[in-house]
């Protein structure tokens, strides 16, 4: 046992050099110095690139899901290392961008056309990356680079996926599992509902296969240091453990499906509609009807493979369906293996002695021989297709066969071709397929055909998952059909290009989703009609919905490309239009036994996932060679402005959009700007030339809240929004707190929609590309009428169709007090495209003006001409703007990052009368909120003297 315990601890030393290991014998207290520094250095040797950040963000519009992953990762070794950056995605999802940073490289990926020849294989290597399809519910994508010694790397994933609505809930899941503990560590949920969010729970992470070997603590509730901040419309879940807490869940990093649930407000009659810039999409999720009779043959596999748990678990499930089948119901039990064992040749009522009697049935079914699925199948639909004739044809029953294997088909008919086509003539289109594949033997191809084919859903379940589990939640979703024969029509003059109009049922708890485009966007209504069968009654919902009230946040909108249109901008429900459309197609593609019909569905497939951008069975994703990250701009397609490992460039331009060159001197910190702005703690400063008068105000918000600084989104189009961050007061001052700007967003609307977000340590430019510019290094971008120019750490100078200018400056700390934040101060240098209709705290004020009475003759102009310096707080006056009587007294105030001095009037009173409206008028649900996203819009009707009328 000694000899054995010292050959294992002298293994690893044994792998030096024998001049290291003759040392071991010049003196005890050698070998105690060099083991340990030996040990080390074979551990760091064998360290994997060390992942210093994982983080992951989803923004939800109406049930459409954006979601970007970063993943950064440091090699310390010594020498190069290889990397791998793997991420479980939703199946439904499509990746439509992903980059590479590897030192001072950036890898842009580039979607493009499949090779006809390999169209049909998903699972190539596409230049180190790849998509397999290995989890249940999801797909792997993966990606490897090899990262020099001592340098940095960044992985950037984007996909977007159309959430499903079951058992009366949307889920959104998101996969936490970075291989290892990470220093920061979020996941962050955007949701955006404009019909109202009703219900929304987080779940304690799920773990799967192959997924995680531990736990989350505790079984309930959501995962510790999960914040959760809601209103009516929006929800914000932000999920950030410390190392401590992840190694609690799972030590190999690894912690599992992060996941949230929710629900939305819905009318009860003809659903939601909602239309944007030409595209509509119909969210039909009718309740309270009287469930439908349903008539329900259980298939189920009994050949030898299924001995044991598989089976025993199958029965358990069964017994607890047959325990909720409903009176009216009717109901068969088939088992097959190479032979066909019918319980009945007819299909029974639900009463109680038949539930028991088939329970007894199926617990003496015995496992043996070979699988049969046409024979089984043909024999369930015959059961089905017999009573349905045999009975009154009022009677609008539905008709189901929940099929459940673990095999692919050895005995009878065994060509799959042959097995589809003899299903779907037997069925004639009046039977629903619901299959069950459980383990990985299955032929999965076979059961997603046979219920695409007969309006039914395939679920797969893992031999170590639990079927019984899974069987009954797959029945829970379709055991209450409410609607059959569903039609929705639209009028062919308003809409084309929609999506699928005709369902063969709906179930309680699911959602019909369409989508589709308008002819013309200048249609003032959209008709409507749904016609469908509830038991003996036909059910007509008719309605006219007004276009021009169902404009939502097209703001908030994710938009990974471009479209083709020659700089058309895109929409959350354009690219929910382009998802389903694809997504249909694919179906079709499947199902589809003719060559010429296969080829034209996958030119069409092709050329919209080309269009949108989205990776498909059709695409292919390449990494484009790497360009150097420098301040000068790349002026070629599918290149982009980066800088440094915080660069994100998400987005791929369209071949015939180039940006302009654009490359200016940056701006001088130096150069006068207006005094219109607010910075610090924050203080608010308006200029009012005509009159010569300065007037500031604070407003003490809290962390956290989003103020709307420059709101003229519908004529200008434009919008400035500022998140704030708190801090302590300081020592002995009047204020429990401090706040400042942390974040800065300024939406542009025209020419093209353009997102920056700025930080004092980068700026985010989403518009035809997304750039990722850090604010220690100089640069300039300009593109169609756009340009954001960076002074490293000193300020950034956004410029719009050159009569809107902003500044945005840079407050950096290199020891800050416990009270001091890095933070941002936003100053109006030209304001002359901003419209008479601007508003906002600072854009109210931009083209008014102001005048002072009841102070001294002397004091009537700016005061910073006066000879002899008053005291603050003298004298008090009173200030008339826009018809309201304020009284202010005179101040000194810094601005320019505290270089400058200037006299205002200043209003103590949080400026209670001199904005219009009150404080939370001016709150922001998101940083790309602007007043039409979320149709908020209060009126404050002026006072009589007022020449003119401001709305908030």
């Amino acid at each position: 046992m000694l000899l054995l315990l010292g050959l294992c601890l002298g293994l690893p030393l044994f792998s030096e050099s024998q001049e290291e290991a003759r040392s071991w014998d010049d003196t005890s207290d050698q070998v105690v110095l060099r083991v340990p520094r030996q040990l080390r250095l074979l551990q760091r040797l064998k360290t994997k690139p060390l992942m210093a950040e994982f983080s992951v963000k989803s923004t939800i519009i109406s049930r459409y899901a954006f979601t970007t992953v970063s993943c950064r990762m440091l090699n310390r070794a010594s020498e190069d290392q290889e990397a791998e950056f793997q991420m479980q995605i939703p199946e439904s999802a499509f990746i439509t961008n992903f980059t590479m940073l590897i030192g001072d490289n950036v890898y842009r990926s580039e979607i493009t056309q499949k090779d006809k020849k390999s169209s049909e294989n998903v699972k190539e290597k596409r230049n180190r990356t790849s998509d397999d399809n290995e989890e249940n519910g999801s797909d792997v994508f993966k990606a490897s680079s090899v990262i020099p010694s001592k340098d940095k790397a960044a992985f950037f994933l984007s996909y977007e996926e159309l959430l499903q609505r079951r058992l009366g809930k949307y889920e959104h899941s998101i996969s936490v599992r970075p291989q290892q503990l990470v220093g920061r560590l979020t996941v962050e949920v955007n949701i955006l509902e404009r019909s109202g969010i009703t219900s929304l729970e987080v779940l304690p992470l799920h773990n799967s296969r192959k997924k995680s070997s531990g736990k989350a603590e505790g079984d309930v509730g959501p995962p510790l240091s999960t914040l959760i901040n809601q209103n009516e419309t929006f929800a914000k879940v932000i999920f950030k453990p410390t190392v401590v807490q992840q190694a609690k869940i799972a030590q190999n990093g690894i912690l599992g499906d992060f996941i949230i649930r929710y629900d939305v407000e819905r009318e009860q009659n003809i659903g939601d509609i909602q239309v944007l810039n030409g595209y509509f999409v119909h969210y039909f999720a009718p309740k309270n009807l009287p469930p439908l009779p349903k008539n329900v043959v259980f298939v189920l596999d009994i050949s030898a493979s299924m001995v044991g748990a598989k089976l025993q678990q199958t029965r358990e499930a069964l017994v607890t369906i047959l325990n909720d089948l409903r009176p009216q119901d009717r109901f068969n039990i088939i088992g097959f293996s190479n032979r066909i064992k019918m319980w009945k040749d007819h299909l029974l009522p639900v009463t109680p002695d038949n539930i028991r009697n088939g329970k007894i049935y199926m617990y003496h079914l015995s496992p043996t021989g070979g699988t049969d699925i046409n024979g089984g199948l043909q024999t369930a639909i015959k059961l089905l297709n017999n009573y349905v004739a045999q009975n009154d044809i009022e009677d609008r029953s539905v008709s189901l066969i929940i099929f459940l294997t673990d095999g692919k088909p050895t005995s009878g008919e065994t060509n799959t071709l042959k097995i589809l086509s003899n299903t779907k003539e037997a069925t004639g289109g009046q039977i629903c397929i619901f299959t069950v594949g459980i383990g990985d033997d299955v032929d999965f191809k076979l059961l997603e055909r046979l219920s695409l084919e007969n309006c039914g859903l395939m679920r797969r379940v893992h031999e170590e998952e639990k079927a019984g589990a899974q069987l009954i939640g797959f029945y829970d979703e379709i055991r209450t059909p409410l609607l059959s024969d569903i039609r929705i029509d639209y009028p062919p003059d308003v809409v084309e290009h929609a999506t699928k109009t005709l369902f063969p049922n709906y179930f309680n708890g699911s959602e019909i989703v369409i989508a589709g485009k308008m002819v013309d966007k200048k249609f003032d209504q959209l008709h409507v009609e749904v016609t469908a069968s509830n038991s003996k009654k036909f059910v007509i919902l008719k309605r006219d919905i007004p276009v021009e009230s169902r404009k939502m946040g097209n703001d908030v909108s994710v938009t990974p490309g471009s479209d083709g249109n020659g700089g058309k901008d895109l929409n959350h429900i354009e690219r929910l239009w382009s998802y389903l459309t694809v997504k249909e197609l694919l179906s079709s593609w499947r199902q589809s036994n003719s060559e010429q019909e296969k080829e034209q569905l996958r030119q069409k497939v092709q050329d919209l996932a080309l269009n949108y951008h989205f990776l498909t069975p059709f695409t292919s994703m390449k990494l484009k060679k790497p360009g150097l990250l420098t301040n000068q701009l790349e002026d070629t397609h599918g290149m982009s402005a980066a800088t440094g490992p915080a660069t994100v460039v998400q987005s791929l331009r369209e071949a015939g959009k180039q940006p302009e060159p654009a490359l200016r001197k940056p701006y001088d910190p130096r150069i006068k700007i207006s005094k219109t702005s607010v910075d610090g703690d924050p203080h608010f400063v308006v200029d009012f030339p005509l009159s010569k008068l300065t007037v500031c105000f604070n407003i003490d918000g809290e962390p956290g809240d989003i103020l709307r600084l420059v709101s003229d989104h519908l004529d200008s189009g434009v919008t400035v929004n500022g998140e704030l961050i708190g801090a302590p007061a300081p020592p002995n001052g009047h204020k429990k707190q401090r706040t400042y700007f942390r974040t800065i967003t300024v939406l542009i609307n025209r020419p093209e929609r353009s997102y920056l977000e700025i930080t004092p340590n980068r700026v985010i430019l989403d518009g035809g590309d997304r750039l990722v510019l850090p604010c220690n290094q100089s640069v300039v971008v300009g593109s169609r009428g756009l340009e954001v120019s960076v002074s490293a750490n000193a300020n950034v100078t956004v410029t719009i169709q050159g009569n809107i200018a902003f500044v945005i400056l840079i407050h950096l700390y290199k020891n800050p007090a416990p009270f001091q934040r890095n933070h941002l101060g936003f100053y109006i240098a030209n304001s002359k495209g901003l419209s008479d209709n601007c508003h906002g705290l600072l854009g109210q004020f931009l083209n008014r003006d102001a005048k002072l009475v009841g102070a001294p003759e002397e004091y009537g102009k700016n005061l910073s001409n006066q000879p002899v310096p008053r005291a603050e707080g003298l004298p008090e006056a009173i200030l008339k703007v826009k018809g309201r009587r304020v009284p202010v007294v005179w101040k000194q105030r810094k601005i320019y990052n505290g270089q400058e001095q200037v006299d205002c009037w200043f209003d103590r009173n949080n400026a209670a009368k001199l904005i219009d409206g009150v404080y939370k008028d001016y709150l922001a649900s998101h940083p790309f909120d602007t007043e039409s996203a979320l149709g908020l819009s209060t009126s404050r009707k002026p006072e009589p003297d007022s020449p003119h009328e401001e709305s908030v």
